[in-house]
Formats: C-alpha cells, structure tokens, sequence
C-alpha cells in the first residue's frame, strides 16, 4: 500500500477537477509524475517522491494534451530549500501559448499543476487557477500527522551502492560518478532532500556533458517497496534481493528493479556500444555492497 497523505485529496479529486476543466484524459490518470516531456532518469521512483513525503502527485494524458498535479505538506520548509537551491521563483499562475503553470502555497501545502493543452491561453488563468486553488484549500484545510518509514537508504552516497571503479572494472574503461546536476526543482527538493534519495550517473571519465558515454544511472526510493510492485517487469533472480524485475526503458535503456527489503533501487545500462547490455551482474555487486558489505580494494 502506498503511504497515507497528510491531507484528504485524492488523485480522484483532482482527476475530477481536471476533467472539468479540459475533458477527459487519453490515458488513465496515474498517482505519480508524468513522464511526459521529462528528464530520461524521471521513469521509476523518482515518479512517487511525493507520496513518500506525505504528499500526492498525480497526471495523465499524452502529448499534445497532458497535466501533473503535485500538492505536499511542509510547505514552508520545501520552498525554503528549493530557494536555496535556485529552484522555486515564487507564486506562479499563468497561461500562455497552450500552457498552464501554477505553483502557489496555502497553509501548510504547495500546489503545483503544469497543464499541456493546444486550447489554452491568457483567458484561461483565473478559471484554472481557481480550480487549483480549491484543491490546495481543500489540503490545506484537512492537514494531519502522518506515519513516515525510516530506511538506510535516506542520504546514502552513490559510492555505497556501488563504486565508479567497480563500474570500469565492468564496462573496461575509466568511469566518473556525477551526482550534481543543472537545474533544481520542487520535484529535485522532495525527490532528493525531503526523500534524501540520489541520482548516481556513471559514465566515461573525460570529455564534455555532449560526449560523455553513458554507463549505469541509480535511481531510489527509500522504504518503496510498495511502488516496486507496481511496475512491469519479467522476474529475475538476484543474489540477495528480496526480488527483481527487468524491463526496457523509454529509450532502449535496459532496467533492472531491485526489492532490498522495503527499498527500491532502478538500475539503467545501455546498450549502445560504451557499456555492457546486462544490468545483472552490476545489480549483484550493488545488492552486495547493502547487505553484506563493500569490498576492501584488492
């Protein structure tokens, strides 16, 4: 089951009041982000940080029509450190060109809505931010304590799950870790302070951002067993996870899901000539470096 919110809307009720506003969707509606238009290492647990932060995150529809709406408490202390960051401006209600933005607080909530839709411009600002304003009152006003799950993997460095030298020793080239990246967003705030997960991407050691060679990407969801089981997958066997799937990316990238305990762990490879197309045996080094323990250097 995923984690209660700590306020009583739903992804239905939102559904409701979208479906008021521009029709019904062309895909079900989701209780995650949308992977719409977005960054590749988006698909995964990265799409249900906000339900581990107390909140909801919920979208549908396909391009050129699209929406994602996000609502999560502690909204005082996400804008404070997405400021820090450069990642929140402020209040945002606009509508231009076919898009919509809101990103307003009320209480102890953020909403955050980003609408797609060919039919929208200037005129349409105070009707659909009214809508989104219901909802952030209607959190707002039913706000309550929610249970958060502890996990080992709340702040853990990429380095645990597994080394850079490690990867080289897979791929046979030199590999850099990079763990900063460009830009900062609310979902960048919750996914990866709130939630104190990581974005690990191991790739070629020298030559710029354009050039670089892709070799494995980690992505987490601390205590997400339960989002785990959601996904599609053919299941593997991996020495000491609790449970494994394998499916394609988006992209062609190759995925592999890891259950260690009541976390979730995404790995993606790529078979595009710079690394290997099996996941597999990275998955059992990074499954054994959690459970046992890393390796002393040989």
């Amino acid at each position: 089951m995923p984690p209660a919110a700590a306020f009583d809307v739903t992804c239905d009720d939102v559904a409701a009041e979208m479906a008021g506003l521009v029709g019904e969707p062309s895909t079900p509606v989701e209780a995650a982000l949308s992977v719409v238009s977005t960054s590749n290492w988006m698909p995964g647990p990265m799409q249900y940080a906000f339900q581990r932060a107390g909140g909801i995150a919920c979208s549908a529809g396909d391009d050129p029509q699209y929406w994602e709406v996000t609502i999560v408490p502690d909204a005082a202390t996400v804008i404070a450190g997405a400021t820090e960051r450069g990642g929140y401006y402020g209040e945002q209600r606009a509508c231009e060109g076919g898009r919509c933005g809101f990103e307003f607080r009320d209480g102890d909530v953020l909403l955050s809505a980003s609408i797609t839709d060919p039919t929208l411009g200037g005129q349409d600002v105070d009707r659909v931010g009214q809508a989104r304003a219901a909802l952030a009152s209607r959190a707002a006003a039913s706000i309550h304590v929610v249970e958060y799950v502890e996990s080992d993997l709340v702040g853990m460095p990429c380095e645990r799950f597994i080394t850079p030298q490690d990867v080289a020793a897979t791929v046979g080239e030199d590999v850099a870790l990079f763990t900063d990246f460009g830009g900062w967003s609310i979902p960048s705030e919750v996914y990866q302070v709130v939630n104190g997960s990581r974005i690990c991407y191991y790739t070629s050691a020298e030559g710029d951002m354009g050039s670089l060679r892709s070799y494995l990407g980690i992505t987490t969801l601390p205590a997400g067993a339960w989002a785990f089981e959601s996904q599609d997958g053919t299941p593997v066997e991996i020495a000491g996870a609790d449970a494994a799937k394998t499916s394609t990316g988006m992209h062609g990238e190759n995925i592999l899901d890891l259950r260690v305990g009541r976390d979730w762990i995404r790995l993606r490879t790529y078979d595009n000539g710079s690394g290997s197309s099996d996941p597999r045996p990275v998955a059992e080094k990074v499954v054994r470096n959690l459970t046992v323990g890393i390796t002393a250097p040989q």
